[in-house]
């Protein structure tokens, strides 16, 4: 993206991204770094889950900002491009192949312009991955935003590990957003909620 960027002479924007990828890359290596070094000591294993909480609560503020910025950017870089995310798939090789229905011949594929892979790979993901591109930039068509999203998701509630001291502040803010939900809802109603213990509707 940062290089895409570069190259259609958008430098502010193509430091932002590079700025992204660095941050990222650097937060998550304090606990790599650190568990590299060992934890015999209970004082070491506590510093290194400190370091670890602390890794994840940035990972989840620059996600946040990624999912902001990530329609945009994907929509900025198809107008550079001239392309839409749709178009720039990786071929298919078990794809039928079409067939003009008035001459029976086979329909020739749009050639694709050079420096394809990298815009395929950008939007669809490496050839092997392709979950991983950025397509739309919005939660709904999958890909990157999605597996962002749902990273998010996962440590706001459940996942297959005990939730972290951020998820659990997630799950305990999602809680009381819930509850004042309904208690407005109620109120809106004319029924007034007592939340006191023994209390009721």
């Amino acid at each position: 993206m940062a290089e895409l960027y570069k190259e259609h002479g958008e430098t502010e924007r193509s430091d932002l991204a590079s700025d992204w990828a660095k941050r990222l890359k650097d937060n998550c290596m304090v606990p790599v770094v650190a568990a590299r070094k060992g934890t015999k000591t209970d004082e070491e294993k506590s510093e290194l889950k400190k370091l670890e909480e602390e890794a994840i609560f940035n990972a989840a503020q620059l996600f946040r900002e990624l999912l902001v910025n990530l329609p945009f950017m994907s929509s900025s870089l198809q107008d550079f491009l001239q392309v839409t995310w749709q178009e720039c798939k990786w071929d298919d090789p078990n794809e039928p192949e079409e067939f003009d229905e008035e001459t029976g011949l086979p329909k020739k594929k749009k050639k694709k312009k050079s420096g394809d892979t990298r815009i395929a790979e950008l939007f669809w993901g490496p050839k092997a991955r392709q979950d991983e591109g950025i397509r739309s930039g919005k939660v709904v068509d999958g890909g990157l935003p999605g597996i962002v999203n749902n990273l998010l998701v996962a440590e706001k509630s459940s996942s297959n590990r005990a939730p972290t001291d951020y998820g659990q502040a997630m799950m305990a803010a999602a809680s009381q957003q819930s509850l004042a939900t309904s208690m407005q809802q109620h109120e809106r109603m004319g029924v007034q909620v007592n939340f006191k213990p023994g209390g009721s509707i």
